[in-house]
């Protein structure tokens, strides 16, 4: 694995290759949730994914017609973001959804390291331009409203994850841009289930039900709001699982039914 790891950049790897890393990148985010030590580098990472959440709602406003105004990240990993207009009914689930399928996509492009390091740059790149675009008005805005602290966080997490994409997608070797693509998909997938579960919890809780997205759902549709997070949960499991049978169970299938062709071909 050290060899894999410290191997040139213009190294090729095989499918065998491949899923050794993915299996590290696995190990490693078992470590990082069962040893203590280790559970602390999990905080980087619950802020990235809070801000994929955020900007998915963003995302999710402009392309349905509406504005996407500020997001904000909390220290606790909690998250908001100020949209106007768009389609409620797209612009409301897309938060958890958006983190479904980034995970589901960096599965799919993480066969190949090609696309994987184009991928990670665009990543790279969109992280640091929405921290620019929709982080750093926020701070003004923050200082009447009292969310400046969440505006400076999810600035300055944007800028900083944005460079270390890029610095990855430029330097790293193609062991280390499948390992930490896949590192990702493995996060962004337990943090969408978890998250989702967690959801599914407040839902059901008895009394006052904080804000939450299945709530504005609800509101909005009128349809109770452990619905809708069911339904999410159900689309989460689509998305991430589908990506992994299209990007390694059926070309697994397809190979190991060619072999059983070719080894059962008559001969004379």
């Amino acid at each position: 694995m050290k060899n894999l790891l410290l191997a040139s950049k213009n190294s090729k790897l095989s499918t065998q290759q491949t899923l050794a890393l993915i299996g590290f990148a696995g190990l490693t985010t078992v470590l990082m949730m069962v040893v203590p030590v280790l559970s602390w580098f999990n905080y980087p990472f619950r802020l990235l994914l809070t801000m994929v959440h955020e900007l998915s709602h963003g995302l999710a406003a402009v392309l349905t017609g509406g504005n996407f105004v500020r997001f904000i990240i909390e220290p606790n990993g909690a998250g908001l973001a100020y949209t106007a207009g768009g389609l409620r009914f797209i612009v409301i689930p897309a938060g958890y959804l958006g983190t479904a399928l980034f995970g589901a996509v960096l599965i799919l492009l993480g066969r190949n390291h090609r696309w994987s390091r184009w991928a990670i740059g665009l990543i790279g790149g969109a992280f640091f331009l929405f921290g620019l675009i929709y982080g750093l008005p926020g701070i003004f805005t923050g200082l009447v409203t009292g969310e400046a602290g969440g505006a400076i966080l999810a600035t300055i997490s944007g800028w900083l994850f944005g460079l270390i994409f890029l610095i990855i997608a430029l330097k790293a070797n193609p062991s280390g841009i499948i390992f930490w693509i896949h590192f990702l998909a493995i996060q962004a997938a337990l943090t969408t289930f978890s998250d989702l579960w967690g959801l599914i919890g407040l839902t059901t809780q008895g009394g006052q039900i904080p804000a939450n997205d299945a709530l504005s759902m609800s509101n909005l549709t009128y349809i109770p709001a452990i619905i809708w997070a069911m339904l999410w949960v159900l689309i989460a499991i689509v998305l991430i699982g589908g990506a992994i049978w299209l990007t390694w169970v059926q070309p697994v299938m397809r190979g190991y039914q060619k072999s059983n062709l070719m080894d059962n071909w008559p001969t004379k």
